[in-house]
């Protein structure tokens, strides 16, 4: 940590010095008439303009939401410059159990469990191997989506070390009554209702959504789907009340239930067995806040946020209905926190905030029901000591109870050197402690063979499967009986980039980045495997890692019909161990065919797996000057990337263990008319692009079709009419 300090000091002075160079040459106001006005909250904590933030800040706004004609909200996500879908290659359906693997997304090159994801501001819990279900949020409500990128600990706490996605829904201003009937390819519906009432100072929001899918199958000659069935309902209540002209009241309500159904094979004492059965998981948060301003400079904003998930599983053998397995999984939070805002200029202020967490968690393969608590204190303080420069220091301080306090602080800059120009830098640290599931899983998937042991369960797990015959008893268990704990991560995030409006209707954003974390938790299989041949997975602490690279992005209007978007993020991620082992010729390597073995060298070193180094989106979008007709192309291409090791030296380094890189082609376009109705019809992946042993997520080409009627503009055309 030493180093990493000396790191911090340098790079931050090096930074202000030459900021200071620059003020000399102009001197351009922020807030000047060409800074992008759109409102964000999640970079700074409070309502800012996101071209005054000094940090890199991606805002997808609804219009572009609705475009899509999407309900997937990881599908819109991964339309984004620099955001990846990571998929975990153990697979997506586990087949009658809490589905601990799945889509999430990476930032930074630095795996989903490491990016925090809020909805209004407050933590969605319920995480499985580290990825959180984006399928429990319905985007219908949505008004924005708020992407901070590199560490934002400072603020956040643990889960933020590679960024931050802050879910906004909507902030109505008037009645509304919005109906969305969508159907697509797999037996997929959705019913959506979104209502709005307001009434001098109160506003209630009301949003329901059911959707169901018959799932997909992608490999016929495996009994059971690759995708199973499934149904899940999502309701949220929100009521915003303005006591008076100090005070204002936000309290809103959640819940999402989903239903899946299993069907699949099992091996029981050398025989194969049908079960059957569901996997049920529900989610549900109450939150309120109080923003209340003393003065002009003094506001004080409490916040208090309960929130619970679960995920239950029983699956029966078919042939007489006896129990299979059971498992489950339960988490409770409780998040009391106020904040202080004190200044009155945007770009001056100083808040602190102090809050509390107390977290259960209790899980039928953990030992028993675990306990956390954890106090934090954060602060941050903006200066303008020119008018073209801001200067924004931050800290966190985190006292939890499995580990030491953490400090964790941030500097951020943003400097205008010209009226359309700003460019931004940010240096700050990050941590992250082992999760249960990285200590203390024990899992075996009944259908694929595989198992995945935390580290604090390795040593045991590996005694009991060679006990059980499931490992080769030639296989010595010695060199692998040690001390598997495993320490927290710690990082330090440098980011440098700018902002460019080069006219009214054309922006480009680009920056570099990197992230150097030590102590990284990652998951790695073991060089024997089983005897059913499947492999044995566990986590270890990868020394000395980095992440860098750079994006860029442009966005341009043409004709006040069309907008074009295209993004770019080239991407490294290795281990500095390795690489010096690499330098030293101490890395061997086995060919799983010819069994002849080699020296690993440094140029066949691929780096971190399921990292792409090319990454790439274009958009072209059409809508006119009404709405009343809108369409869009919208590609993604994700470079190739390690999957999985196969010649036994655990790192990427052959051809065939990584995927082929790939392009997703979706369009969709849509009409809206006069009298409140619309409808949108459009297909993904209309390239067809499917791997079905390391792909799982890609069911193919889809189609669909919307139908959107907006009740109260309808009701209104029939009564002209018949007038």
């Amino acid at each position: 940590m030493r180093t990493d300090h000396k790191n911090i000091i340098a790079a931050t002075s090096t930074m202000f010095l030459l900021t200071l160079q620059l003020v000399s040459f102009s001197q351009k106001k922020f807030n000047d008439t060409t800074t992008i006005k759109e409102i964000v909250v999640t970079a700074t904590r409070t309502e800012k303009s996101i071209g005054d933030i000094p940090v890199p800040i991606q805002v997808i706004g609804k219009k572009f939401i609705l475009q899509t004609g999407s309900q997937k909200l990881i599908d819109i996500l991964q339309q984004q410059t620099g955001l990846v879908l990571a998929d975990n290659p153990l697979g997506q359906a586990l087949q009658g159990y809490p589905n601990p693997f799945g889509s999430g997304v990476q930032l930074q090159g630095l795996d989903p469990a490491y990016t925090l994801i809020l909805l209004d501001g407050e933590p969605l819990t319920g995480r499985n191997a580290g990825i959180l279900n984006m399928g429990r949020v319905a985007i219908g409500n949505i008004q924005q989506i708020e992407i901070v990128k590199g560490p934002a600990t400072s603020l956040y706490g643990s889960d933020a070390l590679a960024g931050v996605i802050n879910i906004i829904t909507d902030k109505p201003k008037n009645n509304s009554v919005l109906l969305q009937v969508h159907n697509a390819s797999n037996n997929t519906w959705g019913f959506t209702a979104n209502t709005a009432f307001k009434k001098n100072k109160t506003t209630l929001q009301f949003f329901a959504n059911r959707y169901s899918s018959s799932g997909y199958d992608l490999d016929k000659s495996i009994y059971g789907k690759t995708a199973d069935p499934s149904r899940n309902y999502s309701f949220a209540v929100k009521l915003n009340y303005d006591i008076n002209a100090a005070t204002q009241l936000q309290s809103s309500a959640r819940l999402f239930t989903q239903k899946q159904f299993n069907n699949y094979l099992v091996s029981t004492n050398a025989q194969t067995e049908t079960v059957e059965g569901s996997t049920n998981e529900t989610d549900w948060s109450l939150s309120n806040q109080l923003h209340h301003r003393f003065s002009q400079k003094i506001k004080l904003v409490t916040r208090l946020h309960i929130t619970g998930y679960k995920d239950n599983a029983d699956v029966y053998l078919q042939k007489n209905g006896s129990l299979f397995d059971r498992s489950s999984l339960s988490q409770f939070l409780l998040k009391p926190e106020l904040q202080l805002e004190l200044g009155s200029k945007p770009n001056q202020l100083l808040i602190a905030g102090a809050g509390y967490n107390f977290e259960t968690i209790d899980a039928s393969r953990y030992a028993s029901e675990k306990k956390l608590n954890a106090l934090y204190f954060y602060t941050q303080k903006e200066w303008l000591p020119l008018q073209n420069l801001n200067i924004t220091l931050g800290a966190r301080v985190d006292k939890h109870d499995l580990y030491k306090a953490q400090f964790n602080p941030k500097i951020a800059l943003a400097y205008k050197p010209l009226q359309k120009l700003t460019l931004i830098g940010s240096l700050g640290t990050g941590f992250k402690t082992p999760d249960f599931r990285q200590q203390f899983l024990s899992f075996t998937n009944s259908l694929i063979g595989y198992t995945l042991l935390g580290a604090n369960e390795l040593n045991n797990g590996l005694i009991k499967l060679k006990q059980e015959g499931q490992i080769d008893p030639a296989i010595d268990l010695t060199p692998y009986l040690t001390d598997h704990t495993l320490l927290p991560e710690r990082s330090v995030g440098t980011n440098i980039g700018f902002r460019y409006n080069f006219d009214r209707n054309t922006l480009i954003t680009g920056g570099v980045f990197r992230n150097d974390i030590n102590h990284l938790i990652d998951r790695y299989n073991l060089p024997f495997a089983k005897t059913n041949n499947q492999s044995i997975y566990s986590y270890v602490n990868v020394n000395r890692v980095y992440t860098r690279g750079f994006e860029l992005s442009v966005s341009r209007k043409l004709i006040d019909l069309f907008t074009i978007n295209a993004g770019y993020q080239y991407l490294e991620a290795k281990d500095k161990d390795v690489l010096a082992n690499l330098k030293d010729n101490k890395i061997i390597k086995r060919d799983p065919v010819t069994f002849q073995s080699a020296y690993v060298k440094a140029n066949e070193y691929g780096g971190l797996f399921n990292r792409s180094k090319h990454t790439a989106n274009l958009q072209l979008l059409f809508s006119n000057k009404h709405h009343w007709l809108n369409g869009s192309i919208r590609a993604v291409y994700r470079g190739r990337f390690g999957y999985s090791d196969i010649n036994g030296d655990n790192i990427l380094d052959d051809d065939r263990e990584y995927v082929k890189g790939y392009v997703l082609l979706n369009s969709s376009i849509g009409i809206s008319f006069r009298n409140g109705i619309g409808f949108q019809a459009g297909s993904e992946n209309m390239l067809n692009h499917m791997d079905k042993d390391k792909l799982p997520n890609l069911s193919g080409r889809t189609y669909f079709v919307n139908c959107n009627i907006d009740l109260i503009k309808f009701s209104k055309k029939t009564k002209t009419e018949q007038q």
